[in-house]
């Protein structure tokens, strides 16, 4: 999970402002990795016209968020995707296929940075905030 350079590559999609700007430097900072961020839609679509990413953070309540993460899908189905959510309703369709069927994984907002970083290092190992495995449930 490295980028073309040796070193990981980021995305991050939120709202445009301090908070988006503060977790990019964090993130460039504790990680030593790339970091590029989007707030639109279209940016979305130039980002990944780019290249890939090793994983990619959504704020999924911002404005077109759910169109962002189809748009995200149907360039590669496996794009590790972590989604910072804290709406009941999945990303997709059902809860399950997020996990089972994507490599995308939710964590309730608000999250601290450091649990971010955490998800990203160990993302494959990392399952959902709000899907059990074990009973195949959406947590609530």
């Amino acid at each position: 999970m490295f980028g073309d350079n040796g070193g990981m590559k980021l995305l991050i999609i939120d709202r445009s402002g301090f908070q988006l700007q503060a977790r990019k430097v964090l993130l460039e900072e504790s990680m030593e990795c790339t970091v590029e961020s989007a707030s639109t839609l279209g940016e979305v679509y130039m980002a990944f016209q780019k290249g890939k990413y090793d994983v990619v953070i959504i704020d999924h309540e911002i404005e077109n968020g759910a169109e962002c993460i189809g748009h995200i899908l149907i360039t590669d189905t496996q794009q590790p995707i972590l989604v910072v959510s804290n709406a009941i309703h999945c990303v997709i369709s059902r809860c399950e296929d997020c996990v089972n069927k994507f490599q995308i994984r939710r964590l309730f907002n608000p999250t601290p940075i450091k649990n971010i970083i955490r998800m990203i290092e160990g993302f494959q190992r990392y399952r959902c905030d709000h899907y059990d495995a074990e009973t195949n449930k959406i947590k609530f």
